[in-house]
């Protein structure tokens, strides 16, 4: 007699008799739950299991693939892109308040006789801004911070600070009565050289083969401005615009290095713009006073703009409309100055 077949002993051979095995596709990499399948075939008297994977998800897979180019994206952005909303809003501000200064200051347009006097009270406008939003908001603006600081304190900060400030927009404006807003923006794009110069000084920054030659290519555009860019050059307006441009590398460098020596420091913008813009109004206007004489300049009976009501509410409105436009622009500068470097803003 031949031997006898036991079905069951060859089911595990290879398509033996027995109930049939169902296998699911897994790919080599996956990482999902292995899965215990029992199966109606034993071997030698005990279940025969077999370990299955379970089901793959395609959509984890998309998940995932999502999530990782969201973190790359992430990482791009703070690598290279976290000061680009703070630039574009300087830039935009800044932009806006320059063309705002020539209507309002040129010769050929409004011509606002004081400009130093009407700079003064955007500082005003921006130092009640602050400190109103400062003491309603105090955990979330840095209020406290700025209760807690000494008058010695205050003072070392907000004095030098201001008066440079004061210095450098004040000629600013003044050289706009003279030059036109093209050649104002070439000369004032010298600035950072004399934030290198004075980051030098302060022992903010060392010297580099790189920042040395940012330097010379702005120097040499300048260069060719005023040499070939403008045939309507007017030499005092040049030298007030450069002298502009000399105190705001002063400016920003001096205000850097003194918010990073505060401990602690302030917490943003607004504080800041507390701190600083105090003494700013007060050394404009005292400026102001002394080089307009606005009792002579803005005497309705010489001038037309308080000559009645509407001239005058009609000046008042444009000084505030420039107020705000200031505060904007210098709460994107302190954004920056906090956050990175004065070279980094003027660049």
């Amino acid at each position: 007699m031949g031997p006898k077949h036991n079905g069951r002993n060859n089911a595990g051979a290879g398509g033996g008799i027995g109930a049939p095995l169902h296998h699911s596709y897994m790919p080599a990499n996956s990482t999902d739950t292995d899965t215990t399948v029992a199966t109606d075939n034993d071997i030698d008297g005990e279940q025969l299991t077999l370990s299955l994977p379970s089901s793959l998800s395609y959509k984890d897979a998309d998940v995932n693939e999502r999530s990782n180019a969201a973190h790359y994206w992430k990482q791009f952005y703070a690598n290279h892109c976290i000061y680009l909303p703070y630039m574009a809003g300087w830039f935009i501000f800044s932009s806006l308040l320059s063309t705002y200064n020539k209507v309002l200051f040129g010769s050929g347009q409004y011509h606002f006789p004081c400009p130093l006097l009407l700079t003064s009270l955007h500082f005003l406008v921006q130092w009640g801004f602050s400190y109103g939003l400062s003491n309603q908001c105090s955990d979330l603006f840095g209020g406290e911070r700025v209760r807690s600081m000494s008058w010695l304190e205050f003072l070392q900060i907000s004095i030098p600070c201001g008066i440079v400030s004061a210095l450098d927009i004040g000629l600013s404006n003044m050289s706009l009565v003279r030059i036109n807003l093209s050649l104002y923006t070439m000369i004032k794009s010298s600035t950072p050289v004399f934030v290198l110069i004075f980051a030098i000084l302060f022992k903010l920054e060392t010297i580099s083969w790189g920042l040395f030659s940012v330097v010379f290519l702005i120097t040499l555009g300048e260069y060719l401005v005023c040499a070939y860019g403008d045939l309507d050059f007017d030499s005092l307006g040049f030298m007030l615009c450069m002298g502009a441009s000399v105190c705001s590398g002063a400016r920003w460098t001096l205000v850097q290095f003194k918010l990073t020596t505060l401990d602690p420091p302030l917490k943003g913008s607004i504080p800041t713009m507390r701190v600083l813009t105090p003494s700013m109004f007060f050394s404009l206007l005292c400026i102001g006073i002394a080089v307009e004489r606005p009792w002579n300049a803005l005497n309705p009976k010489t001038s037309v703009f308080f000559q009645d009501f509407h001239h005058g509410a009609e000046s008042v409105l444009a000084g505030l409309m420039g107020g705000l436009l200031a505060m904007c622009m210098v709460y994107f500068e302190f954004c920056l100055i906090i956050r990175s470097s004065a070279i980094v803003l003027m660049i």
